[in-house]
């Protein structure tokens, strides 16, 4: 870590601000990749933006003069957290989103701090406190909101949740995994080594199942094309990079609450700019999800 962390639960107005973007920019995203896959093909457009933006964020890395260079023996965890965090939750992220509007993709991956919650009770130890419990009763009600909603059917929706809530499930044992597992590397080359690890096979599968549509890549048009680069620079490099440093300066209890407004956004830019309509479930089940991430992160004071 480069910064001293902050106690106390104010931060300086510049790490606001950051925050405020970051909540903007990651939760805008959900909208902005369902724009880009009508013309890119998925899997080759999430490994082009693991590839490239993580790439960055180990050039920036080296500017500001931290360790890059992983430690002997530590390439096996990197691989494993990689696995899990990167490679299988965009797997079932990427066969989820045609399936499902943006707003409920993005109810659904935030049930992560949920799942967590239950792992590390199993995998780490940790207390299972009457706070923790509520969380993870809030997160299934609103999870099972949607799950019903769908299920009668059994169609590609109800296929997309069950993808969307895979996604959250490798998420978090990605987390846990990265608990158990630390690797001696500073948070943002760390995360630049998980993103290009992480991102291979995703690229492979791309050559596999997309060769055709990825040599067509010359006829997308100007929104996708946009999209692309708005993943790369702004939700990949000055995300993961604004991400670390709020983390490096500020409690984790106050960083945390940024994910806390993402579903929110990723709803309502899903009205605005898609013409999407969510149903009462998903506004309950946004309640719900919103309700549970809340009793994990916010701290007790």
């Amino acid at each position: 870590m480069t910064g001293k962390t902050r106690t106390g639960d104010v931060l300086p107005k510049s790490l606001y601000s950051m925050l405020a973007a970051l909540t903007l920019i990651w939760g805008f995203n959900w909208t902005v990749m369902k724009v880009v896959i009508t013309e890119v093909p998925p899997w080759f457009f999430r490994s082009l933006c693991f590839l490239a933006a993580f790439a960055g964020l180990l050039a920036i890395a080296r500017v500001r003069g931290l360790a890059v260079r992983v430690p002997p023996g530590q390439w096996g965890r990197i691989a494993l957290v990689a696995f899990f965090t990167v490679s299988l939750q965009n797997f079932f992220l990427m066969l989820a989103l045609p399936h499902l509007p943006s707003g409920r993709v993005a109810i659904l991956q935030y049930t992560m701090p949920v799942w967590s919650v239950l792992l590390s009770r199993l995998a780490l130890g940790e207390a299972l406190t009457p706070r923790r419990m509520a969380g993870v009763a809030f997160g299934v009600a609103g999870v099972l909101v949607l799950v019903l909603k769908d299920a009668a059917r059994l169609d590609g929706a109800f296929a997309g949740v069950l993808l969307m809530l895979c996604s959250a499930l490798v998420w978090s044992i990605g987390t846990i995994l990265q608990k158990r597992l630390p690797v001696g590397l500073p948070i943002a080359a760390f995360t630049g080594w998980m993103g290009l690890v992480g991102g291979i096979p995703i690229f492979a599968l791309s050559f596999v199942f997309e060769r055709d549509k990825v040599l067509a890549l010359h006829a997308v048009s100007l929104w996708p094309a946009l999209g692309v680069l708005y993943n790369m620079f702004l939700v990949f490099i000055f995300g993961w990079w604004a991400w670390t440093k709020i983390v490096d300066r500020a409690p984790a209890g106050v960083a945390g609450l940024s994910s806390l407004m993402i579903p929110v956004v990723g709803v309502f830019s899903g009205m605005l700019f898609l013409g999407e309509i969510p149903a009462w479930q998903d506004y309950a089940s946004l309640l719900f999800v919103t309700a549970a991430i809340a009793t994990v992160i916010i701290p007790e004071r």
